[in-house]
């Protein structure tokens, strides 16, 4: 384990391994910003009390906030290591706030060239107009090129995300996130499950403004703070009482091992895939549909190539000129956790990473859907509201005497327009690593 990089939190005192941010430490003014997105960072709302680093986010009229500074009154707090790491293992036991706030475990080079996000996770969901309450259910994995040397384009700077719904509300209790980061992929594990792998094939096959997504090979600093996200609702709609005494961030312990040069995890993937013809190669087989529902070559349009999700040309096509669902019962064991992934496009929506877009505009959600039921628990969905295809995914947990679930994918959008495209379907089982050490 790396102590430059690694923290208990057990001392009483923060900044033997970090930078407090808004901390004038003659470091620079990479250290001496203290701005924050929407939000401003300040020295004060870090502590460490009982075992346990606390990053408050307050509604704060009364502070005297920096010139310039024009966003809604929130003071909150982020750490930023002072070593690097290039390739490693990051691993962080922590609990979100129940706020609007989004807690973050990531990591950026000094020329911002590269940013690793182990995960954002908003707390709590504040704008009324903004149709999807599970904010607090959702871990966002992302790369993004923030260098205007390579890539002039804000929209185009987030190169790769998975929105994956998880089976808890990242406020209810402590946690474990953890990414493995090596030069050919990175995996992704919460609370001993890998819920993603991404190989550097894959992310290169990425093309936004003509790179490919593997902007993560350079050393990083590790961060850990709050910040307030306007495409995730109108700041507008934000109030006071939403920054109540359990609006605090806090985390049991960070600990990071650096990974020799070729060194590789040895732990396998998953296994097979449960869903049959989830790639739609060249048919709907396997599928029982009901309405609009079709194949479609979309191999010749950008948003196609762009992204690649799968390497046959086909994707299936939901709603063209009215609704239609499509579904596919899948054997299953019970008292088994299982993930559910999927590539999903939707064109009329608001598709837009720009922030100042969204500020005086609720963000505009797809009436189409991706979930799973019938298997032993409650309904689970996913909407979304991306014009390019993105990774989404669910995890659930079958019941006691459940053989078999739902997998459905619907579009019952009438009023925006447009169609729903979905494409590389798959269902796998997970294995907790922890119980094979046992």
């Amino acid at each position: 384990m790396l102590p430059s990089l690694s923290d208990e939190f057990n001392d009483g005192i923060v900044g033997t391994s970090w930078h407090i941010q808004g901390k004038d430490d003659g470091q620079g003014p990479y250290y001496n910003n203290n701005q924050g997105r929407n939000s401003q960072f300040i020295p004060e709302s870090i502590s460490e009390d009982g075992g346990l680093l606390r990053i408050r986010s307050e509604w704060n009229e009364d502070f005297d906030f920096a010139t310039g500074y024009g966003v809604p009154p929130v003071t909150t707090g982020a750490l930023i290591s002072k070593d690097f790491l290039k390739f490693g293992y990051m691993e962080i036991r922590c609990r979100v706030g129940k706020s609007p706030m989004s807690a973050a475990f990531w990591a950026v080079g000094n020329d911002n060239r590269g940013e690793l996000d182990v995960f954002e996770h908003v707390g709590k969901s504040w704008d009324p107009q903004k149709d999807n309450p599970d904010d607090s259910r959702t871990m966002q994995m992302s790369i993004h090129n923030w260098s205007r040397a390579i890539n002039d384009s804000l929209g185009n700077r987030r190169h790769w995300t998975q929105k994956h719904t998880l089976g808890f509300d990242v406020t209810d209790g402590m946690h474990v996130y953890a990414a493995d980061w090596t030069e050919d992929y990175i995996k992704f594990y919460v609370d001993g499950t890998l819920v993603r792998t991404l190989s550097k094939t894959e992310a290169d096959q990425i093309k936004l403004n003509g790179l490919g997504a593997w902007v993560i090979d350079q050393k990083q600093r590790i961060w850990i703070d709050c910040e307030l996200f306007d495409w995730e609702g109108r700041v507008s709609e934000l109030k006071p009482e939403m920054f109540g005494p359990e609006a605090v961030f806090e985390v049991d312990y960070v600990r990071d091992w650096k990974r020799g040069v070729g060194g590789k995890h040895q732990h396998a993937g998953h296994g097979p895939n449960l869903v049959s013809n989830g790639s739609f190669a060249t048919s709907l087989d396997g599928w029982k549909t009901e309405g609009n529902v079709s194949i479609q070559d979309v191999s010749k349009w950008t948003f196609w190539k762009d992204n690649r999700p799968s390497d046959d040309p086909n994707a299936m096509q939901i709603g063209a000129g009215g609704p239609g669902a499509s579904t596919q019962t899948i054997s299953v064991t019970p008292n088994t956790k299982y993930l559910l992934t999927a590539y999903l496009r939707t064109p009329a929506t608001t598709g837009t990473l720009e922030p100042s877009n969204l500020r005086g505009t609720p963000l505009v959600f797809h009436k189409g859907w991706m979930g799973v039921e019938n298997y032993g628990g409650s309904r689970l969905t996913r909407k979304l509201y991306h014009n390019w295809f993105q990774s989404y995914s669910i995890e659930f947990t079958t019941g006691a005497n459940d053989t078999s679930a739902t997998v459905f994918f619907n579009n019952t959008e009438t009023n925006r327009g447009g169609l729903l495209q979905v494409d590389g379907v798959s269902v796998v089982k997970l294995k907790d690593l922890r119980s094979d050490a046992k």
